[in-house]
């Protein structure tokens, strides 16, 4: 077997063919939390719009609504998180970072990713062990009635996406593929 070929998944790819598919599911993932992030704030905003609707102009609401929206919401900020690490839109205390050189600013950016990654591992952990203590008791929600393993789910599910994509960013800035947050592509602020 060549240097440049590995073995992945049974057959021998070549590490460029194995770059473009890391790339396409990257895509493909950004995209997938994209849509449904924003199909639950869409969902939630009509949702809302409806139960406003028929309480005040109908003076009937609905028993169901304001659960729903709620779920909708957890929803889109779990899987959004994820999102957010990849388009860099998390909030930030920069002030540590704002002050030193090229070589300070990547220092603080490590040690800001191997918290967020230590962060998000223990609180997977967490809502996992809490997932499958909920998929035991059957536990379900009060108006809708479905099992709350179904609303808990996106705990693990994206804050794991999003200590996934820590890691990504981390070796990435390792590896001298991305500069420090608060440094340009020239080294300059």
């Amino acid at each position: 077997m060549q240097p440049e070929n590995i073995l992945f998944t049974g057959c021998v790819v070549s590490l460029q063919e194995r770059g473009i598919f890391m790339q396409k599911a990257r895509l493909y993932l950004s995209r997938l939390e994209e849509i449904l992030s924003s199909l639950c704030l869409a969902l939630m905003i009509l949702i809302i719009s409806t139960q406003v609707f028929r309480r005040y102009v109908l003076q009937n609401s609905l028993d169901w609504s304001e659960e729903l929206a709620r779920y909708c919401f957890i929803c889109a900020v779990y899987i959004g998180c994820s999102f957010a690490v990849q388009e860099n839109a998390h909030l930030e205390v920069t002030i540590l970072r704002n002050f030193g050189s090229k070589v300070w600013k990547k220092i603080v950016a490590v040690i800001s990713y191997i918290c967020t990654i230590v962060f998000c591992g223990a609180i997977t952990v967490w809502g996992t062990n809490m997932v499958l203590f909920l998929a035991k008791t059957g536990q379900k929600t009060q108006a809708l009635e479905i099992s709350i393993f179904w609303i808990y789910i996106t705990i693990p599910l994206g804050i794991g996406l999003m200590g996934l994509r820590t890691g990504i960013k981390l070796w990435q800035l390792l590896t001298g593929k991305i500069v420090p947050p608060g440094v340009d592509s020239g080294g300059q602020f």
